[in-house]
């Protein structure tokens, strides 16, 4: 049997392991330890610790005020408590408690008694568990757990210290009793003693981390940073140094340690260890007993625990309260045996199990009845439908569903329960049950394999999975609406929980060519459900979005842009693979013409301030999109270069922003609209708005700013704008003036063409159609006469433009009889020679008819 260990009081948000958290949890979890109960002491951690409560499944939230910081409470502070219950239904009570020793002395003891009395009756109004210190105050807490309780829900006395003697008073009012590595520091008789007057059923494991540090004498010991001590005798290559791939630190003892060396979870199995050798039962017994209990306990309406396995956490409550006569009998009769699942006792009939079960009968062929417990240590199924399976062999109506049949088929194969050992066996019922009432119906399947997610490696290859399986292709296939409405991002009727078991039937789904737009409405509510907003750990997060971007079908448009997008964010956050992050890049950039540019606002995964975007990540999906944009519409590339456009105005605001980021940008806006006819006005509003926002810019750093741009393609309503903009470069000003007056002078050659080929085709006409009116050469005159006054107009217009640039360019230097910069300009620039001035208005052209 797999050990499972909970720790029942921790602190994982303490200052001195926060920042090593996820590793802590991740190492934990890997050596058996799959919960944690972590406790808030403040108001300042409170918050701190409900968010890693809903990041980590594996973490239950406790929220109390310790009596080390009742002095730095605030008025408004039990509210602010109630209020956190509220709004998490999930967490128990604690850290409180009463402290009178060394650091307890210095804080007034009935405010102490005030602070935790009000705690304790709000643990009992809200029905859920409290954690408790006690530290010297002993007497004083039975006394005021005696005004207050009792207490159902249960109140753990967190690294219980007390006596043998206090012991059964603290139990009848609903104490449990939980030990950590201070238990070490207590002589071995006296900690002997006051745990054998514990009941096994109140016993509980915890390490207190970041403090309680164990002794190294039973285990190797992990640390925090990531090494792992081993004591004097003990293997460097022993299972707990290859769990874990940090340093080793050998030495004699733990007092090579330094005093202040934190605590780590894992090192619950050192408690194991030694609370075990006291109470003299194995390891894997005290494991399954404290792990029991601590289900038991934290099983409250609410919890994580009754929400992911409700029925197991009722079946808790239920052995909790029988009485001798039930399974759970703890003294079973000559005629009985006594199984542990899970470290729940049962007492069953041994003739009439074995009458059903050709594996039991076989055993006690062989064996004495009081080794089947251990025989059977690994049977493979939780308590409640071991329960089941009872109540089948003393003669009780069996009480099949789709949520207990799997587990029930795979009990019952494994007890060999089977035709050939009996007419009325277990195992024809369940799967005729199965092959009736489940496989028929999409939704009764997918609860059917929701259920046998627990023991998922069990049923894998039993053939159950798999008829599940083809069930669910076959009316895909034949109602792809089954899988979601694609497109419109619907819930799907129902979902699988288990990667397992998902991955499997999307793969199937796909092979037999299920229309891919559904299979991507599925993926698209699965992703959304267990990595976009569900609660789980980082590193099942990692793995449903690799999986989801290797089984979404490769045709363009199947999802929306923004979703792929919200996809890439996640798994740029939790650090997925490089293939997969460039999967979602390609997908992407087929539609990158779908996109807002509020999606490419992707943040950067650097340290440095300075650039807040990943600029590279837009910059690939762009190549992404121009290597597969192969239509003769240029609808789209047009799109995508106003879109690239917009995306640089809004990174220009950036305060933070360096020039060459924004150069760059800029450089990748101008290649978005290669191949277009749009102008560069958005270029320029990107620059003005860089530069309105960066006015601490020398003179060359905003000429560098502006050297992307192309004043050829800028409107005339740009040109204007940016002649009169003062934020501009004085180089970049005179170039937006010639580049003016070349598209004046362009302006006046066209309009006079226009005149002239009017005229001509006049003439043209008089000459074939003598009808006509005569040419008449005074309208000619008027007519010039009416252009001249016009392109005068022209030209005067644009001196007083270039007029009034000259004068906001040098009014400073003129003051001081300095050479003007416009004539210093226009000298550079080949307008001016050293004695003559150069006329740049345009000289009028003489036209002959």
């Amino acid at each position: 049997m797999t050990m499972k260990l909970f720790d029942a009081h921790c602190h994982l948000q303490d200052p001195r392991i926060l920042n090593k958290t996820p590793q802590l949890i991740a190492t934990a979890l890997d050596t058996g330890v799959v919960r944690f109960a972590v406790n808030g002491v403040s108001e300042k951690d409170w918050n701190l610790v409900k968010v890693m409560g809903e990041s980590y499944p594996s973490v239950i939230p406790c929220f109390g005020l310790h009596p080390w910081f009742i002095e730095e409470r605030t008025p408004n502070w039990f509210n602010t408590l109630k209020e956190l219950f509220q709004i998490t239904p999930s967490a128990a009570v604690g850290e409180v408690g009463l402290d009178k020793g060394s650091h307890g002395k210095k804080i007034d003891f009935n405010d102490q008694v005030q602070v935790f009395r009000r705690q304790l009756e709000l643990a009992k109004e809200l029905n859920r568990p409290v954690s408790v210190h006690c530290v010297h105050a002993f007497g004083d807490l039975l006394e005021i757990m005696k005004s207050t309780g009792p207490f159902p829900a249960g109140v753990i006395l967190h690294s219980f210290l007390g006596s043998a003697e206090m012991v059964p008073e603290f139990a009848k009012l609903g104490a449990y009793f939980s030990f950590s590595g201070f238990l070490m520091s207590m002589k071995k008789e006296k900690a002997t003693k006051m745990l054998k007057a514990v009941s096994s059923d109140r016993i509980l494991l915890e390490t207190d981390a970041p403090d309680a540090l164990p002794n190294g004498k039973f285990g190797s010991l992990f640390l925090v940073d990531g090494g792992i001590f081993h004591p004097e005798g003990e293997n460097s290559s022993s299972n707990a140094d290859s769990l874990h791939d940090g340093d080793s630190h050998p030495s004699k003892d733990a007092s090579a340690l330094p005093r202040e060396t934190p605590n780590h979870p894992a090192n619950i199995h050192n408690v194991l260890s030694y609370v075990a050798s006291l109470l003299d039962i194995t390891k894997q017994e005290l494991a399954d007993l404290s792990y029991a209990n601590a289900v038991r306990l934290f099983s409250y309406e609410g919890s994580k625990i009754r929400t992911s396995n409700n029925n197991y956490s009722y079946l808790c409550h239920q052995m909790a309260s029988r009485d001798v006569s039930s399974w759970l009998s703890k003294s079973p009769s000559p005629s009985e045996v006594q199984l542990h699942v899970h470290g729940m006792p049962f007492s069953v009939d041994k003739d009439l199990l074995s009458a059903r079960s050709a594996k039991i009968a076989a055993l006690l062929k062989e064996n004495p009845p009081e080794k089947l417990a251990f025989l059977l240590r690994d049977i493979p199924a939780d308590p409640e439908t071991f329960e089941l399976v009872a109540r089948f062999c003393h003669g009780y109506e069996l009480i099949l569903s789709t949520e207990n049949v799997i587990p029930l088929i795979s009990l019952a194969y494994y007890l060999e329960m089977t035709e050939s050992h009996s007419d009325n066996n277990l195992l024809d019922k369940t799967l005729a049950f199965f092959e009736d009432k489940v496989l028929p119906s999409w939704n009764e399947t997918i609860k059917a394999l929701r259920s046998a997610s627990s023991i998922i490696q069990q049923v894998l290859h039993s053939g159950l999975v798999d008829a599940c399986l083809e069930s669910l292709i076959y009316k895909a296939l034949a109602d792809p609406r089954l899988l979601g409405e694609p497109m419109k991002n619907s819930t799907c009727n129902e979902d699988s929980e288990d990667e397992e078991l998902y991955n499997p039937l999307i793969q199937a789904m796909n092979q037999h060519g299920v229309p891919p737009e559904y299979v991507a409405a599925s993926l698209c509510q699965y992703v959304k459900k267990w990595a976009i907003s569900g609660e789980n750990e980082t590193i099942y997060k990692r793995g449903v979005i690799e999986a989801v971007e290797k089984l979404l079908p490769p045709e363009k448009g199947i999802l929306p842009c923004t979703l792929l997008f919200e996809m890439l964010r996640l798994a740029i956050c939790l650090e997925c693979s490089n293939d997969c992050r460039s999967g979602f890049e390609i997908r992407i950039g087929k539609q990158l013409d779908q996109a807002e540019v509020k999606d490419l606002l992707i943040p950067s995964q650097g340290y440095s301030k300075e650039i807040q975007y990943d600029i590279e990540c837009v910059r690939r999906i762009l190549k992404h999109f121009y290597a597969n944009y192969s239509s003769t519409d240029v609808s789209g590339i047009i799109s995508v270069a106003e879109l690239i456009e917009e995306f640089l105005m809004e990174v220009a605001s950036d305060i933070d922003l360096r020039i060459d980021t924004f150069v760059s940008l800029a450089e990748m806006s101008l290649a978005a609209s290669l191949g277009t006819q749009r102008n560069s006005d958005g270029i320029y509003r990107a620059i003005n708005i860089y530069l309105d926002k960066h006015r601490y810019l020398t003179e060359l750093e905003r000429e560098e700013v502006c050297r992307v741009l192309d004043c050829q393609k800028m409107s005339p309503e740009a040109c204007e704008h940016a002649a009169k903009n003062e934020r501009l470069p004085v180089r970049f000003v005179v170039q937006v003036l010639f580049v003016a007056q070349l598209q004046l002078r362009d302006t006046i050659t066209k309009e006079v063409q226009v005149f002239d080929d009017k005229l001509r085709r006049e003439v043209v006409e008089d000459e074939e159609n003598e009808v006509k009116m005569g040419f008449d050469e005074e309208e000619v005159r008027v007519e010039m006469e009416k252009m001249s006054i016009k392109v005068m107009e022209l030209e005067r217009e644009c001196c007083i433009m270039r007029k009034e640039i000259e004068h906001g360019c040098t009014h400073q230097k003129s003051k001081k009889g300095k050479v003007s910069m416009w004539r210093e300009m226009k000298r550079k620039l080949g307008c001016v020679s050293s004695t003559h001035d150069c006329n740049c208005q345009v000289k009028k052209k003489k036209k002959k008819y």
